[in-house]
């Protein structure tokens, strides 16, 4: 099984819109990610812009943007639980 961590997944959005307009809403969802600190909202930001990369983006960031949207449960249901806030996972 694949998997990835919020950090990680921030970071992959990071690289593949470095050359992307400034969007400040994913800038500061990608830093809060980096610094343990996101809130729901900002995992869910991270989480739209990975998808519109994987669904409409090309070459190697589609492919990195569908990478890391790969992860599943252990239990095979599909869903990502994130510790957000308190430093915990």
């Amino acid at each position: 099984m694949y998997t990835m961590t919020l950090r990680e997944q921030a970071d992959v959005l990071a690289r593949i819109t470095a050359t992307a307009p400034h969007d400040t809403t994913h800038s500061a969802a990608i830093e809060a990610a980096r610094a343990n600190r996101a809130t729901a909202l900002q995992v869910m930001e991270i989480h739209r812009c990975l998808q519109r990369w994987a669904d409409i983006g090309k070459g190697n960031a589609r492919d990195e943007a569908r990478r890391a949207l790969a992860q599943v449960d252990d239990d095979g249901q599909g869903v990502r639980w994130y510790g957000t806030g308190d430093g915990k996972p």
